[in-house]
């Protein structure tokens, strides 16, 4: 089965959403991130304690699909990646998992050498898998 975990910043929701959208139609398993309702950084829940679990469940939850899924996408409109996105490709990367992104810059050579391939479209992506 074709499958791919997006990764991005919150910002990029709607676009997020949409490309999911298209690589669904095109027969792709596609793991999205949960930022279609997000929760703020600074967002304080009812404890220290239970905001941190949260936020680590939801880390971890994309950690579980960057293990499941065959390639890591990063949807870095803007040339732009947050601290999230740059443990995910990380994360990826240790795996041995393909890192392919929307753009060949992400904000930091670093991250940027850690990019495989450039993949513009869903199309293009599933062609790929």
């Amino acid at each position: 089965m074709k499958s791919v975990v997006v990764c991005g910043s919150k910002r990029y929701k709607k676009e997020i959403a949409q490309f999911c959208k298209e690589l669904t139609k095109l027969g792709v398993l596609c793991f999205e991130p949960s930022i279609q309702q997000p929760i703020s950084e600074d967002a304080f829940i009812s404890s220290d304690y239970v905001t941190s679990k949260i936020f680590k469940g939801l880390t971890l939850e994309h950690f579980d699909w960057i293990r499941k899924a065959e390639v890591c996408y990063i949807y870095n409109k803007d040339d732009y990646c947050g601290v999230s996105v740059s443990m995910e490709i990380g994360y990826a990367t240790a795996l041995g998992k393909p890192v392919f992104a929307l753009t060949a810059k992400t904000g930091d050579p670093t991250r940027d050498s850690l990019i495989d391939k450039v993949v513009s479209t869903p199309k293009q992506l599933a062609a790929l898998l």
